[in-house]
């Protein structure tokens, strides 16, 4: 994107210094006559908001957070926010750690990950969900397991197409139960997204 807010930039910088005269006028510039504003002036606000706009698009946004401990299971956590609370990065400031929720803060194609992992004998379904809808859905499972120690690990990444404001987060589904969603020194339980 910065290559072309730097070729719009080039182009405007070079229309305000060519110094063209307007024909039947005796000033410099062609957007400013006599004192007052020909009909380029509109021309060069709109390309002005074109540029605004490109620089607002170029902004970087980028998190990754992850769980600083394991999470209980259990009926009463369906369709529960999964609040990840330590935050490597935050590029954008777009990612709130205090309630889970990513919020767009510019219209883009964004990806965004879910990584999930359930301790010996627990289950539980995630979803990633973009302003109450479900986007994706990830299941890991170490239910069905016999051997003792058995983890399970889900990870999805989703490509989501968003508007400004729009809210994107990971919850806890339909099913979840067993021991407990772990993340510690060998899970670490994420979620991270970042704008293409």
């Amino acid at each position: 994107m910065m290559p072309l807010l730097y070729v719009v930039t080039s182009i405007f910088i070079s229309v305000l210094q060519s110094g063209e005269q307007v024909s039947g006028h005796s000033c410099r510039y062609a957007y400013v006559c006599d004192g007052g504003l020909t009909s380029d002036h509109t021309d060069i606000i709109k390309l002005k908001k074109e540029i605004e706009a490109l620089k607002e698009k170029s902004k970087p946004v980028a998190f990754y957070a992850y769980r600083s401990g394991n999470l209980g299971t259990g009926s009463n956590l369906r369709h529960s926010i999964v609040v990840y609370d330590r935050v490597d990065l935050n590029i954008g400031n777009a990612y709130n750690k205090n309630n889970g929720k990513f919020t767009a803060p510019s219209v883009g194609l964004y990806l965004f990950h879910v990584s999930t992992g359930v301790y010996f004998k627990s289950y539980a379904v995630m979803q990633l969900v973009l302003n109450g809808v479900v986007k994706d859905i990830g299941f890991p499972d170490s239910a069905t397991t016999g051997h003792a120690l058995v983890r399970s690990h889900s990870t999805t990444a989703t490509p989501l197409l968003l508007k400004r404001s729009d809210v994107v987060y990971a919850r806890i589904g339909v099913i979840n139960g067993g021991n407990y969603i772990e993340s510690n020194q060998y899970i670490r339980t994420s979620f991270s997204g970042t704008k293409l």
